[in-house]
């Protein structure tokens, strides 16, 4: 059975072609950093819209790569997201 835990927040720190880069708000360990890549990621517009990405690697080491969906993308990409923006993590053990 699948047991969701609390999500992970995160702030956008960076952009890397169409991938944006976030640190996580609370200091984790390179293991579990690892253990986020493949979960899915969640940014709520300043509309209240979500947009949904996933967690696709480490970017050096203390931070991760997000890749949004391509039907994010081809519509320029999340509304409102930028530096500094805050984005959830949801973390699911199976």
């Amino acid at each position: 059975m699948d047991t969701e835990e609390e999500p992970v927040t995160a702030i956008v720190v960076a952009f890397d072609g169409d991938d944006c880069i976030v640190s996580t708000t609370s200091p984790l360990g390179s293991d579990e950093l690892e253990k986020m890549v493949g979960c899915q990621v969640i940014y709520e517009d300043f509309r209240g819209d979500l947009w949904y990405g996933t967690v696709v690697g480490l970017y050096e080491g203390d931070t991760l790569r997000v890749r949004f969906s391509e039907e994010a993308i081809s519509q320029g990409g999340p509304s409102g997201l930028g530096q500094g923006s805050l984005v959830k993590i949801v973390r699911i053990k199976k």
